[in-house]
């Protein structure tokens, strides 16, 4: 009780949000985020963006978000795409041969980091999401694992929102590998893993009790943001099983509107 009081005192200074579910779902806006994204723009609060895709750049993101109204550069989106470089160039020299399933972007950043991109003989698989999913990526990805390739899996999200509903994420292709190659443990990047809100924070520049983490799906983003040590805000979604975690968020919201105030200098506190 003494930590969620602490947590509520506070007006926010700082605020880190998911995109997929928050500012978006699929191609379509959500009006209500974009309206509250553009005051904290206006009023001067720093924002910045997590997410657990890995099918654009930042710059693509940015761009994304610019054109449904909500002010952004590509500076302040920090997505799983340079989780997985920072992973690679921490632990394998450039030249290692890497095995990747994902959208051209993620491809063109393991080329970019000077990786040899190639499904033979890999040692090391990167796991992405990818509309093109077939057959014999999976087999590729399974007989690298087989041969010990370290597998590395940028989100564990097994759902991911569109504009009508759920599609299969990542989680679902890492189940795959791991069913048929019990012994293998992935390496997950993204969210709840706290190294993308770290970063994030390190841009904003705020205290961490000053600053929020806002997300859809309570086993990523809110688990993402009590690791980091922020107060967790939950925007209010059909999101499956979110209700069967013991992970508990700081507040539910049903808008970002609802946020509004405790932005203000006149705010008291969170809650």
């Amino acid at each position: 009780m003494k930590k969620q009081e602490s947590l509520t005192r506070h007006i926010i200074r700082g605020i880190i949000s998911d995109l997929d579910g928050v500012a978006y779902r699929g191609d379509t806006a959500i009006p209500s985020s974009v309206r509250a994204f553009r005051v904290w723009h206006e009023q001067g609060v720093p924002y910045a963006f997590v997410t657990n895709n890995s099918t654009k750049s930042a710059a693509q993101f940015a761009a994304k978000l610019t054109s449904i109204g909500i002010p952004a550069e590509p500076r302040q989106v920090f997505n799983t795409i340079s989780a997985a470089m920072a992973l690679l160039a921490r632990r394998w020299p450039q030249g290692t041969p890497v095995f990747a399933i994902g959208e051209q972007p993620l491809l063109a950043a393991i080329e970019a980091a000077g990786y040899d991109l190639t499904s033979a003989d890999p040692e090391v698989v990167v796991l992405g999401f990818d509309s093109t999913l077939d057959y014999a990526k999976l087999r590729t990805a399974i007989r690298a694992a087989l041969a010990g390739a370290v597998i590395i899996a940028t989100n564990p999200d097994v759902l991911t929102p569109v504009h009508d509903g759920y599609d299969p994420c990542v989680g679902v292709l890492t189940a795959a590998v791991v069913a048929a190659v019990p012994s293998v443990t992935p390496v997950v990047v993204g969210k709840p893993h706290p190294f993308l809100i770290e970063r994030a924070l390190e841009y904003l520049g705020t205290a961490k009790h000053e600053t929020i983490m806002i997300g859809d799906q309570v086993a990523t983003d809110i688990a993402a943001g009590n690791a980091a040590g922020l107060r967790s805000i939950l925007l209010a979604s059909d999101v499956p099983f979110n209700a069967a975690t013991s992970i508990v968020p700081d507040r539910i919201v049903s808008s970002l509107l609802d946020l509004l105030d405790a932005t203000s200098e006149r705010a008291g506190s969170l809650s």
